[in-house]
């Protein structure tokens, strides 16, 4: 066969062998990326663990309960220094909620117990929303979505549905310290609460079910066992809301006490998240 003859075939094989290697380095690049956005994602939901326990001890603080604030002291240091981990360690800055979070953090932290608690509440939850909307788009940069992960379709279940569940438990927790602490309960908070413990109960067996329904096999026990320890978690936080705070007539619940049950609470919440991250770590390591 004349060299002619056998060029287009040499060209062809050429492009395709090519196209087979910008196919196969996009696609590390794509892993790499994906494997990043976890650990960035990783140490911004500690920061927003971090912040809504702040919140937390803040409300006391703000009832009146001067006792905790070592523990807020403690929190602000912890965040300082996760933030600027966070800042060395990944490509935060090129996220424009990034700033928005060090700004608005920076000036919240400086007047924490100086602010109403109504205020203070308010802030901390504006604060953290906008975190959670930064947790979205650290996902989407870095291809974390159910289009670029077909074996992890309940993905958005995490930065969505599990976060908000969490959240809305870190709001109960905060309200619910605040009106322990001065064993009072008004018309707005009962209505605050209220609404709380509905959403936590509607959002939470819903988005249970769902990733019960999108689990693997190789790890469905493990997953089972921390969503029913959830589910009953958040459960009896949702019952302590209705009976001894909304609906009773004298408050006697401890504010420690009612903090504690209420971390467990996002804890358990937590180790949902925390088992998902490590098994799409996992699973995006061997790829």
């Amino acid at each position: 066969m004349a060299f002619h003859q056998i060029l287009p075939i040499i060209i062809g094989l050429f492009v395709v062998a090519l196209l087979i290697y910008f196919v196969i380095r996009q696609k590390r690049k794509v892993r790499k990326l994906q494997v990043e956005g976890v650990g960035t994602i990783i140490q911004v939901k500690q920061l927003i663990t971090n912040i809504q326990q702040h919140r937390g001890w803040c409300s006391a603080y703000l009832r009146g309960d001067k006792s905790v604030i070592g523990d807020i002291q403690q929190l602000q240091r912890k965040i300082a220094q996760t933030s600027l981990a966070i800042e060395n360690q990944f490509s935060i800055k090129k996220f424009e909620r990034w700033f928005g979070y060090s700004e608005h953090w920076k000036r919240l932290s400086a007047s924490a117990t100086g602010l109403t608690a109504d205020n203070s509440f308010k802030q901390h939850t504006q604060l953290i929303g906008n975190m959670l909307y930064l947790l979205e788009d650290i996902a989407e940069s870095h291809f974390l979505t159910k289009e670029q992960l077909g074996e992890f379709p309940e993905i958005s279940l995490l930065w969505r549905e599990l976060l908000q569940v969490s959240e809305c438990v870190g709001q109960s927790r905060a309200l619910g310290t605040g009106v322990a602490t001065v064993k009072v309960c008004s018309r707005v908070e009962k209505i605050r609460l209220g609404f709380l413990r509905q959403k936590i109960t509607e959002t939470a067996e819903v988005t249970y079910a769902q990733l019960k329904e999108n689990q693997s096999a190789d790890n469905r026990q493990k997953l089972m066992s921390l969503i029913e320890h959830a589910s009953k978690q958040t459960r009896y936080l949702c019952s302590v809301i209705e009976h001894e705070l909304v609906e009773c007539e004298q408050i006697q619940l401890d504010a420690k006490n009612y903090f504690s049950l209420a971390t467990e609470a996002i804890n358990s919440l937590n180790q949902i998240f925390d088992f998902k991250l490590e098994e799409l770590e996992s699973f995006l390591v061997k790829k």
